[in-house]
């Protein structure tokens, strides 16, 4: 067997990823909710005749877990595929996530042999259930959280059978809308069909073969080589996410990382029981929320197929919350698995402390509204996820308002909302003092203000993070933790970070996230930097003097050095 030079194999990977690229654009541009076209909500992916995975669009790497799980566990043993065939499943207990989040598997043929398998995943605003926007707060079983995909065949010859579609979209509100999205998808996977097949006829079966061998080999090899430059060692992490949405009892989630060599064991024993509500999270949330965050600690630009996974083994204990049995809810799932990206940095923050981050916002904070609008008496859903606070890490103070780790969904404009939706953004701004302070403090939250103009509404959040407030390290401290209030300024009710209220006309619905943990000693940052976020309304001149040390005057925008000096004399840090 000839060995495959360097460069040709670079030339071929690229070749992979512009074609999940591709795959991605198509699905954004053509999709009609804004969740997918605006805000990104999607992922595409590649698989060999093997049902190896091969290239993953990098959009959003929450979807790595699920695509990776799904395709080969549901396709391994069909026998009924023809060319043009569509798959769709969004079943948890067939290794996807949430029901919200749907995949379109189809075979790729060529000459009457399967060659490959084009996938996508995008999160469709509604998926039926109780509430509006498939994210039920109170769900007691899977059935009451949406219509259920369990690998049926909905497309066939590139079209959908409409019988089939209609089924779906009955169940769902805002059906032209979903309609719109579900032929994107086919739409995506049909460009990656045929860009497949030119890249298969350019190379031929056997080199194709040959490079994809050598191309998952070679990126196991560099993970490994990675992970060997990590200390030996037993590292454990905790957190607590607030009640499951039936329970306001408090829940343990433990990670345990385990390196040995080149190989790592990601270990969820320790975590609390499976729960009533919807918070449960698949075993395929938990490897996505871990492993974006370890991708990111191994660093460089390694690529997204097999040999990437080989060196990795998790453990998610059956009848845990990481691992419910059969039927659990699990609409809030990816609220345990964004946490368990905070504790993979949490746990290697000793042994990796110019690499790691402190706490991040660490919720998705799923939020929908829905009614009817009453410009034209139309049923409408909306959905989106908000930004809040990156942790901070040893040279860099955390991003203000991003989304964090593997959620990587775009912000939703407000001139796109106020179109869309009957509704005014009253506030949409950066949170001051939100912030962990530290030398390098976390970044801001954020808070989003929206009144619904003559109409009553629905306000849903599926949430977390308003109880346990996100971490600091070396000596950095915590950040301000999440709230969400109607009519904030007028008679304040505090909701529950999982909650559905209604909203009378001209109520405002605010949803305030966390900010990012600091990193490392206040009272070590420079006073000039401490200045700068005072002038810019980041930090407030009372906080900068009882957190930081620092005296600011803000008339003559600058700091006194001598008190400040005293203040930093008089605290024994």
């Amino acid at each position: 067997m000839r060995m495959v030079s360097p460069e040709k194999l670079e030339i071929f990977r690229h070749s992979l990823k512009r074609i999940v690229e591709e795959m991605g654009v198509t699905l954004q541009r053509t999709a009609y909710s804004t969740n997918i076209k605006i805000r990104r909500d999607h992922t595409c992916a590649l698989f060999d005749a093997n049902l190896r995975h091969i290239a993953q669009h990098d959009i959003a790497p929450q979807h790595i877990g699920s695509l990776v799980s799904v395709v080969p566990r549901n396709m391994r043993d069909r026998d009924d595929l023809s060319p043009g065939d569509g798959i769709l499943i969004n079943d948890p207990y067939k290794g996807a996530v949430h029901l919200p989040d749907v995949m379109l598997i189809c075979p790729l043929f060529h000459n009457g042999e399967i060659i490959g398998y084009a996938a996508n995943s995008a999160h469709h605003v509604d998926i039926g259930g109780p509430t509006p926007g498939g994210i039920p707060t109170d769900s007691t079983d899977l059935y009451g959280e949406g219509v259920i995909l369990s690998g049926v065949k909905a497309v066939e010859d590139w079209s959908y059978d409409e019988e089939m579609l209609s089924l779906i979209t009955r169940n769902v509100r805002s059906p032209e809308m979903r309609v719109g999205d579900y032929r994107a998808q086919l739409g995506a996977n049909r460009t990656g069909e045929k860009r497949f097949r030119e890249l298969y006829e350019e190379y031929g079966s056997d080199a194709l073969t040959e490079y994809l061998d050598e191309l998952i080999d070679y990126t196991e090899r560099l993970v490994r080589s990675n992970i060997a430059n990590l200390p030996n060692g037993v590292y454990t992490a905790h957190d607590y996410m607030d009640g499951d949405g039936i329970s306001d009892e408090e829940l343990l989630l433990t990670l345990t990382i385990e390196v040995d060599g080149d190989e790592m064991v990601l270990d969820f024993t320790g975590t609390a029981e499976q729960n009533e509500g919807p918070l449960n999270c698949t075993p395929a949330m938990a490897f996505a929320g871990t492993m974006a965050v370890v991708m990111s600690l191994l660093g460089g630009d390694l690529p997204k197929n097999e040999g990437f996974y080989r060196p990795f083994d998790i453990v998610t204990p059956e009848g845990s919350m990481v691992n419910p049995t059969q039927d659990r809810p699990v609409a809030a799932g990816w609220e345990i698995a964004i946490r368990s990206g905070d504790l993979v940095t949490k746990a290697m923050a000793d042994v990796l402390p110019e690499e790691t981050i402190a706490a991040t916002k660490g919720i998705i904070c799923n939020i929908a509204y829905g009614g009817r609008d009453p410009r034209d008496n139309e049923e409408y859903v909306y959905y989106e996820t908000v930004g809040g606070g990156y942790g901070a890490r040893a040279e860099k103070d955390g991003m203000d308002g991003v989304q964090a780790h593997y959620q990587n969904t775009a912000n939703s404009p407000i001139e796109e909302l106020e179109t869309e939706i009957p509704l005014y953004v009253r506030r949409y701004e950066y949170i001051q003092d939100s912030e962990g302070p530290g030398r390098q403090r976390g970044g801001l939250g954020i808070r989003r203000d929206m009144e619904f103009y003559d109409h009553r509404s629905s306000f849903t959040v599926l949430s977390d993070r308003t109880k346990n407030e996100p971490w600091g390290l070396f000596g950095g401290q915590a950040a301000r933790p999440a709230e969400y209030v109607i009519n904030p300024d007028d008679d304040p009710n505090v909701v529950s970070s999982k909650s559905t209220s209604r909203l009378d006309t001209n109520d405002v619905a605010s949803v305030q996230t966390p900010g990012g943990g600091g990193y490392g000693d206040p009272f070590d940052r420079p006073p000039e930097a401490v200045l700068k976020d005072v002038i810019n309304e980041k930090v407030s001149v009372e906080k900068a003097r009882e957190e930081y040390g620092v005296a600011v005057d803000l008339t003559e925008r600058s700091v006194d050095e001598d008190e400040t000096r005293e203040l930093r004399s008089e605290v024994d840090r």
